[in-house]
């Protein structure tokens, strides 16, 4: 594939590394500072352009790597000019551009993947495989916990009163619940479909700083379980399955098994793995999956080549990710 990167921030390395590692091109970067751009097509060997002058190439794919805020703008545009699309997430900042997000591809019609490249990962479907098997759901857990330093918190304080619009609130707000929970969100909908309402929630967060510290939800879904959310950013390096501060769970309960996710961190594929087992009453037997170490980006890259010749891949759809931004929307109103 040819594929043009829009936003040179750091999760946009990860992106030029996993392309790269599976053999693909980096046709060109754009990102709104020709500074950074171009040092990013220096390290890659590629060119930096302006978005405008990078939508008019032909090209197999743009991902959009640019801040939270402007995912909607750049992602309608890249829509608009022709292309398929790779979105980090989440997709948007509201329902509202979601849905427009939603009606651009499909008037369009060019293919559009959400970044949720959790799902990519084998042991993620092997987990989704071992959901489908616990029988009547009856109850949930979604857990979110990284380690994130409290003196961070003072200096994010800092930073909105030297100037507001640098960690500038959203609909969302953008802080642990969008960037981290996000993704666990998006797993649980596809794992055990849809939330019929969000029974409760309740934000935390520290003096002088919008984003949120920790986010606690209870959700009633569509198949009548009830599931617990709970997501933060704290201080805490030695807890979580490894112990390294890093306490990922998605657990799902039924009148047959018990399914469990493990996450680790995903910016560390060579040392660390995802763990699902499943506990299944009929059989009474644990199973457990470890796929080992898998490149998420570069498997996300390699289902996406897959998609564009037309096989049916486990990735993000606009429609899943607007359901992933509809159920955040509701969240925050919630504990309004």
């Amino acid at each position: 594939m040819k594929v043009g990167i829009i936003g040179t921030g750091g999760i946009a390395q990860l992106h030029a590394r996993g392309l790269i590692s599976c053999g693909h091109e980096i046709a060109a970067v754009a990102d709104i500072s020709p500074q950074r751009a171009g040092d990013f097509a220096q390290k890659w060997n590629t060119v930096a352009c302006s978005i405008e002058q990078l939508l008019k190439q032909k090209l197999d794919l743009v991902s959009v790597t640019v801040p939270n805020v402007f995912h909607f703008e750049v992602a309608a545009q890249a829509i608009q000019a022709g292309h398929a699309v790779l979105c980090e997430k989440p997709m948007a900042c509201n329902p509202a551009e979601s849905a427009k997000l939603v009606q651009l591809v499909a008037r369009h019609g060019q293919p559009f993947f959400a970044g949720y490249m959790k799902r990519s990962h084998p042991t993620m479907q092997r987990f989704r495989e071992y959901a489908a098997r616990i029988g009547t759901p009856r109850s949930g857990l979604v857990r979110v916990y990284h380690p994130f330093p409290l003196h961070m918190w003072g200096w994010m304080a800092e930073q909105l009163k030297k100037d507001p619009q640098s960690l500038r609130p959203t609909v969302f707000n953008d802080g642990v619940f969008v960037n981290s929970g996000s993704h666990m969100l998006d797993l649980l909908l596809w794992s055990a479909g849809g939330v019929r309402r969000v029974l409760a929630s309740r934000f935390q967060r520290h003096e002088g700083v919008t984003t949120d510290t920790a986010a606690h939800a209870l959700l009633e879904m569509d198949n009548g379980a009830t599931v617990t959310v709970e997501c933060g950013w704290l201080p805490l390096t030695g807890v979580g399955r490894r112990e390294n501060g890093w306490d990922e769970v998605l657990e799902l309960r039924g009148d047959d098994g018990l399914a469990r996710l493990f996450t680790t961190w995903w910016d560390r594929p060579e040392t660390e793995s995802p763990v699902a087992d499943l506990w299944h009453e009929p059989t009474r037997q644990t199973e457990t999956f470890n796929a080992g170490p898998v490149d998420y980006f570069a498997k996300e890259y390699e289902l996406i080549a897959l998609a564009l010749q037309g096989q049916k891949v486990p990735l993000a759809t606009v429609t899943e990710a607007a359901a992933v931004d509809t159920l955040i929307y509701d969240i925050f109103a919630a504990a309004k």
